[in-house]
């Protein structure tokens, strides 16, 4: 069963937040935050988890949804970040089977240019060694190398030909994975709960207004303002860490550190059916205006076109709301129609949108911004906060890893309780959660789950929610009505919603339908609305709001809906 996590008990966890000493406390609730809360609770040591927003409200939930490599990071020389991120990525892969997924990509090589055939099949083999090389958790399969005749035989909307490159000599062929970002940092939050035992605390829409300091000037602590009941509270920890993302520079200009450390680059993703592009697995394009790389990902009866990579500073300097704009949705589309000439894309094809922003080091000498490292790095401030930013999600444990043993090397933590506690590695273990699809159906059928909802809606419940979807199915067994979709052709039921306020800590409608589901992206913008009524109902039930609280949630999902698609209406 799994661990109670509910809104519901809000207060008493800001309360008990208020009375307690933490080893740390961690700004920022992405998926680096979630990853340092779950190396604390492993290792034996007491967090309390804070993010201004809800947690991956940020470049968490707005990824290319991947778990990857980092393939065209060879051609820059960083064979040791792909290193660290394919192994991280196979641990992934084999612990987390249900939300990290096997996606074969094809890439592409030239007559013209730099991805000429001995270039790609240089770089699928390296990317090959790198991955497995000393490593305990192996690739999915082995790279290929495909003739161009056999590409155009198993993805015959692609076109064998770019006007500045000529033709398609062969492919490369290989594997990474796909994800729901926002779940998995979700699921690593509420692991990191269970494995403290109830002596740890994460709490969303908590902003941090300043810091507390001891008598030599030491920050030991954060003044917090609950963004929900407007009530002002204060979290004392031995480490105050910035995991702050994007917010980085934001969270550090009350503590003693002047420096501007973050270069923000926003990334759009446009959403369209799979079935009018045609693609059958993922695909590495290269732009016919600025001849960057970037993704074609098929997910399901989907696919996923980006991203961009542009500097990002707002007139507003508001980091919280990026948005496709129609220059970038045409500068997405205007490769992907050359190159499947028989999709033809137009706005109206367009499912959704999302937009997020990375947050990048500052480095010099970078001339694009695709070419800043995706290293991260740790510092400290002279009080005593220390941050850790940069990096990849897929990488988000290794990060963690080093930063507790910053603290520890530091002198900012004690020693770690228990011998085996200092050990690089310790924290790749299985997610409680995580299941292979075999297991999940041999336990449904024990317990007499298979017949209770069809097919399609079981694989989304196990893909989703892995251990999780079988409390679900055995809710919709009880009563098959909580079981029924709330919106004709998608799987979403009530017995869903229910299990995520019950273990999920989703405050408002847009946790549900944009990070604790894929709905606010997977769905058409113009069915919105009879969703969101409908999740809304079941909300407001259970926290029994008012009829303007519910009108108002359903009012402000609809307007960031309405914002991520509102170029298609000029």
């Amino acid at each position: 069963m799994p661990t109670l996590w509910s809104a519901r008990t809000r207060l008493e966890d800001i309360k008990a937040a208020g009375n307690r000493v933490y080893d740390l406390v961690i700004i920022g609730g992405g998926i680096t935050g979630a990853g340092i809360a779950r190396e604390c609770a492993l290792r034996g040591l007491t967090f309390c988890l804070l993010d201004k927003n809800d947690f991956a409200f940020g470049t968490s939930s707005r990824s290319s949804k991947l778990f990857h490599g980092g393939l065209r990071y060879l051609a820059s020389g960083e064979f040791g970040l792909v290193r660290e991120s394919t192994s991280e990525r196979n641990w992934l892969r084999c612990h987390f089977p249900n939300l990290v997924r096997p996606l074969g990509f094809v890439y592409p090589a030239y007559k013209k240019g730099k991805s000429r055939p001995l270039r790609v099949w240089l770089a699928v083999k390296l990317y090959d060694l790198l991955s497995e090389w000393f490593s305990e958790y192996k690739n999915y399969r082995k790279s290929r190398i495909f003739k161009a005749a056999f590409v155009e035989e198993f993805e015959p909307a692609l076109t064998g030909e770019d006007p500045e490159l000529g033709k398609i000599i062969m492919a490369g062929f290989y594997y990474d994975t796909n994800c729901d970002d926002a779940r998995i940092t979700v699921e690593i939050i509420k692991e990191s709960l269970d494995y403290s035992g109830g002596n740890s605390t994460a709490l969303n829409y908590t902003r941090v207004n300043g810091y507390l300091k001891n008598a030599s000037g030491r920050v030991n602590g954060v003044l917090v303002k609950d963004e929900l009941s407007r009530r002002i509270f204060e979290v004392s920890g031995r480490c105050v860490v910035s995991a702050a993302g994007i917010w980085t520079d934001e969270v550090l200009a009350a503590a003693d550190y002047g420096e501007p450390r973050i270069y923000p680059t926003k990334g759009v993703h446009i959403v369209v059916p799979a079935e009018r592009l045609g693609n059958q697995n993922a695909f590495s394009l290269i732009s016919l205006d600025d001849r960057r790389f970037f993704f074609v990902l098929r997910r399901g009866r989907i696919s996923i076109i980006g991203t961009t990579d542009t500097a990002y500073y707002p007139e507003s300097k508001n980091l919280d709301e990026p948005w496709c704009s129609k220059e970038d949705c045409d500068y997405l589309l205007r490769t992907v129609n050359r190159m499947f000439p028989h999709a033809m894309l137009t706005y109206d094809d367009i499912i959704s949108t999302y937009a997020g922003i990375r947050p990048l080091i500052r480095q010099e000498g970078a001339k694009h911004e695709s070419d800043v490292s995706r290293r991260h790095e740790i510092f400290q401030t002279t009080d005593g906060v220390v941050a850790i930013t940069g990096g990849k999600s897929t990488i988000h444990r290794l990060m963690a890893e080093d930063l507790l043993f910053y603290l520890v090397e530091n002198k900012f933590l004690r020693q770690f309780a228990k011998p085996e506690f200092s050990r690089r590695g310790y924290s790749k273990q299985p997610f409680k959660v995580g299941l292979t699809r075999k297991e999940f159906d041999q336990i449904a059928a024990e317990k007499g789950l298979l017949e209770t909802a069809h097919p399609e809606q079981i694989e989304y419940i196990y893909t989703q929610f892995g251990r999780g979807g079988i409390e679900i199915l055995e809710e919709i067994k009880k009563n098959l009505e909580v079981g029924r979709p709330l919106l004709e052709g998608y799987p979403h039921c009530a017995a869903e919603v229910n299990y995520i306020l019950e273990y999920e800590n989703a405050s408002k409608l847009i946790d549900v339908l944009s990070r604790r589901t894929e709905a606010l992206w997977m769905i058409w913008h113009y069915k919105q609305p009879v969703l969101a009524e409908a999740v809304a109902a079941i909300m407001s039930s259970y926290y029994s709001w008012s009829k303007e609280r519910k009108t108002a949630e359903i009012e402000a999902y609809l307007t960031h809906v309405y914002n991520n698609v509102r170029f298609l209406k000029q």
